[in-house]
């Protein structure tokens, strides 16, 4: 009798990890795509952060008197509100952020205040991140 395994064999081992294959790969592209999006979500939140501190020391600071604020001023009910928008390149031209790195180099990213709350974002919507991602 001759050792070795039968085609049906082979074929039933090929099916089995084909079907581990099918279960494991999407739930691995899941995380994945998870992950990715929480990395976009915390780095937003570093720009925006970024554009609050910019804000802080151009609008808001005393020192800042000799400084022209970017952003319009309101105050409704006793309370100041700032809106406009400052770009990514100013927040890393004035040492806020250390880079930005834009996939799409025709995308130009922004913060967005609507009473003095920021919005980060990008023209096109592309992918950025704070360090070259």
């Amino acid at each position: 009798m001759k050792k070795g395994f039968t085609l049906i064999e082979l074929l039933v081992v090929i099916a089995l990890i084909a079907l581990l294959l099918i279960i494991v790969v999407p739930s691995t592209i899941k995380v994945l795509d998870g992950g990715i999006s929480n990395t976009m979500k915390i780095q937003e939140k570093e720009v925006e952060d970024a554009a609050k501190m910019y804000l802080e020391d151009y609008c808001k600071s005393p020192l800042s008197h000799d400084t022209v604020c970017p952003f319009t001023k309101t105050i409704t009910d006793g309370i100041i509100y700032y809106s406009g928008e400052v770009s990514l390149q100013t927040l890393v031209d004035n040492n806020y952020i250390q880079s930005v790195s834009i996939r799409n180099k025709d995308c130009v990213g922004r913060v967005v205040f609507v009473d003095s709350d920021p919005t980060a974002y990008l023209k096109c919507e592309d992918i950025y991140t704070t360090e070259g991602y």
